[in-house]
């Protein structure tokens, strides 16, 4: 499979929750970086963080263009994150609940056939 299709099938099992999917498309060390500057390492903190992250702001990604380093090592996926905002659901109506779409990009870097790195940056902390 290539890398771009590797990337691809992230996205794919992201957006449908299939996080043990996912998950097999990294190494046993894998990191993950996310835009609230939460880094953990390690396959089973890598997808108990992303699920509870991505299930907690409903997060999708959508519209994606996807470009990949000469050496196969790198992509960068450019897209759009969807999500739902649940600052203040709790508490009074403030008017800061509510859906969002957010640029954003989501860098995969492997050095052999999985994955050993995902990295989400947004243009708002969500």
């Amino acid at each position: 499979m290539s890398v771009k299709d590797q990337a691809l099938a992230v996205i794919d099992a992201l957006n449908h929750h299939d996080f043990p999917g996912l998950i097999t498309c990294f190494d046993e060390d894998a990191i993950l970086d996310l835009p609230d500057g939460i880094r953990v390492i390690g396959r089973a903190s890598f997808r108990d963080t992303l699920s509870a992250y991505v299930l907690r702001h409903e997060m999708t990604l959508t519209d994606g263009v996807v470009m990949v380093d000469e050496a196969g090592f790198r992509v960068a996926v450019e897209c759009t994150l969807n999500g739902q905002n649940r600052r203040g659901v709790d508490t009074a109506a403030d008017g800061e609940a509510g859906p969002y779409a957010l640029p954003a990009v989501m860098v995969l870097e492997r050095e052999a056939d999985l994955f050993s790195r995902l990295s989400l940056f947004c243009a708002v902390q969500p």
